[in-house]
């Protein structure tokens, strides 16, 4: 039986000065990575807002305007909590495929997942003002993204990671991410009381990223404010896990000819199994 690594090359993280990241991975089950790191423009990180929004509009038939909202009900779950998911965006711009295969996430997904790990589920969410008649506290309820793995988890070696891209500030008021700090180490779901009564917000600019660990108990905040909060996100799984999007065939050559990355992309697609089979053994651990 293979077993697969459970870090990545240590002086990966030290080249790219970003060992507090992952140390804090460690500890807290969540951290937060500021612009400065990816060295990446801010007009990089708005065109790839409006690119969202424009997915959104085709998706969905609706208009979206960073500063009034959305245009018109949507009808069902996204009515009644304020925000709707946009899914499969990989091949619809080179900027998706840019943060999904950038060294920094890179470096930290494998610090979490091991050398090789798919992309499972890749969406942007689109939040606006939520409705009143929604009472609860939260608009997303508290969970953990390893939630269908059996209990008890092993935080150390976590099934499922997730990344989110801010494309707009995170606030509070704003209808940010919530998060309970060091919960991964419990190994187990969250309770809905207990995890809403200790969740604080994650708050930080456009740009930042945050990734957190499978066993984290996080959700989101009700946003009380006008306009829009868009964020990008990427759930990625172990490569014993089927992917919740199977993005395998699904990508076409030129996206991964563009790449900086080709090789990393086919992994996270799931599209060469030949290669994810050869990248296991040579990492093996007897």
């Amino acid at each position: 039986m293979v077993d697969l690594p459970t870090t990545s090359d240590p002086e990966e993280l030290t080249r790219l000065r970003i060992e507090r990241f992952a140390h804090e991975l460690d500890d807290n089950g969540l951290t937060i990575v500021p612009p400065p790191v990816f060295e990446l423009s801010e007009s990089f990180f708005i065109e790839l807002r409006k690119t969202v929004l424009w997915v959104a509009e085709q998706q969905t038939g609706a208009s979206f305007d960073l500063a009034r909202g959305i245009d018109r009900n949507l009808g069902g779950r996204p009515d009644e909590i304020g925000h709707v998911m946009i899914t499969h965006l990989v091949h619809q711009h080179p900027a998706f495929e840019q943060v999904l295969t950038h060294p920094v996430k890179k470096a930290l997904m494998s610090h979490l997942l091991g050398p090789v790990h798919r992309l499972s589920h890749s969406s942007a969410w689109i939040k606006w003002k939520t409705p009143n008649e929604w009472k609860k506290v939260m608009s997303t309820g508290m969970h953990a993204d390893q939630s269908r793995v059996p209990e008890p988890w092993n935080w150390r070696a976590p099934h499922m990671a997730n990344m989110n891209w801010l494309l707009t500030d995170y606030t509070r008021d704003d209808g940010a991410l919530s998060y309970v700090p060091k919960s991964h180490k419990e190994e187990r779901f969250p309770p809905e009381d207990e995890a809403n009564e200790r969740a604080v917000p994650v708050e930080a600019p456009m740009g930042s990223l945050v990734i957190f660990q499978g066993g984290t108990w996080h959700g989101s905040f009700r946003k009380t404010t006008p306009g829009l909060h868009v964020s990008l996100h990427g759930v990625h799984c172990r490569p014993y896990m089927l992917p919740a999007q199977d993005y395998k065939g699904q990508i076409s050559a030129p996206v991964f000819n563009r790449s900086a990355d080709p090789n990393y992309l086919h992994m996270l697609m799931r599209d060469d199994e030949e290669m994810l089979a050869k990248s296991a053994c040579t990492h093996s651990v007897s």
